[in-house]
This record gives C-alpha cells, structure tokens and sequence, in this order.
C-alpha cells in the first residue's frame, strides 16, 4: 500500500503584505523545513512532495531534507481556491493509496502524531484521520450556548461535553474514499487528539511571537 504525503505551499500571493507567513524563519529556519523533518521521521511514508507553482520554494528548503517537488497550476495560488481543487489536481498526477495532506505551518508536531494517524487508516478500519484538540470549557456558537444551557445551573468543567476543533495541519486519506466523497475527512474518521503545544500554528504575527518564546525558552524539542 503505497503513502505519500503532500506540503502544499503557497509563495508570496498577496500585494499588500510585507511577508508570506510561510516565508517567515522560525528559530533560524524557515517553517517548510520543519515539516520536512518531520516527514522524513516517518518511515511509513514512500514519498514527500512540495506541491508549489514556483519553483523559487527550493531556495527555502535545507539541502538534508529529503523530498521532490512537483509543480502545480499557477491557477491554484488564488487565496479562493478550495482545498479539494488542489488535492484534485495532485491525485491526477500523483498515484498513491493512502494521502497524507499537512501544511507547513505547525512546526511542533511529532513523527509519532503522523504515524498515529496513518496506522489507523493503514490497519485499523478508518478511512481518514486528523489531528484534532480538544475544549472542555463553557462555549457558544451562533451566539447560542453550545455545550451547556442557560435555563439549567452552570455546569462544573469535568461535566462539560468537549468542543473538538480540526487542528487543520495534518489529514490521512484513502484516495479511494477522497474520490468517492471529494472529502479529505471520511465517513469513518480517526481523531488523533494533540495538546495545544504540540498543536500551536504559525499563522499570525501573535502566534509566530509564541512560537519564538517556546524555541528560545528550550522547550522545543527538535524532529
């Protein structure tokens, strides 16, 4: 059964900002390296692409990792672009059974998160998997409670129904259950619950700030 995994990557694309989050050096380093580490920690997978219009992406990439590049239709760059419309675009050039799907912008993930997540699509029966964190606090949606009513006394914490969020970093598929559903998250999915260190992204200039703290403060521990 054979594993890829895919990085897509998004260079500069928007006029008004001075730098592309994805740009952005993170103890020395830019972000994309720690994703690659990262894959190349996990022997289950065959194969790692960077799936990137440009080819300017190689300049950023750390000569030992290990990974091939495959470019992609410019057309995919619109920040509008639905990630099924590039995950469509890779399965047609890419062939694989089983899609590991991570963006490069967590860089504290773990190798033992990754083949968590493809031992339960490869062996265990589910037909995705994601990593996911887990809220177990009072919370409202649509302006409505959500896990907790107000007509009844508040609840204590250890009583609450837990918010799951995507994490939205990592995703494990079947191709097969991709191209049935055009879904990334199946019928029968794997939730593979991080704490919020391991799970903390890189998308703001806050949470590039907190990033920084952990990697200076000793912290990290390095893939």
């Amino acid at each position: 059964m054979k594993i890829v995994a895919f990085v897509p990557y998004w260079l500069d694309y928007r006029p008004n900002q001075k730098q592309h989050k994805n740009l952005k050096k993170l103890g020395g380093k830019y972000l994309i390296n720690y994703t690659l580490r990262l894959l190349n920690k996990v022997p289950q997978i065959d194969q790692t692409y960077i799936y990137c219009s440009d080819t300017k992406v190689l300049d950023y990439l750390d000569d030992d990792t290990g990974y091939q590049y495959l470019q992609r239709p410019a057309s995919l760059d619109s920040e509008d672009v639905a990630i099924e419309d590039i995950i469509d675009a890779f399965l047609a050039q890419v062939d694989t059974d089983i899609v590991v799907l991570i963006h490069p912008n967590s860089p504290f993930l773990q190798p033992e998160t990754l083949r968590k997540c493809i031992d339960a699509v490869k062996f265990e029966g589910y037909d995705s998997a994601l990593t996911a964190l887990r809220f177990q606090k009072l919370s409202w949606f649509d302006d409505k409670p959500l896990n907790y009513s107000l007509d009844k006394p508040t609840p204590k914490p250890s009583t609450i129904t837990p918010v799951i969020f995507e994490q939205s970093s990592v995703y494990v598929f079947k191709k097969d259950t991709y191209n049935e559903h055009r879904k990334r998250i199946g019928k029968n999915p794997f939730f593979n619950f991080i704490d919020h260190f391991e799970g903390h992204e890189v998308n703001t200039p806050d949470d590039y700030t907190i990033a920084e703290l952990i990697v200076n403060s000793g912290m990290f521990w390095d893939v």
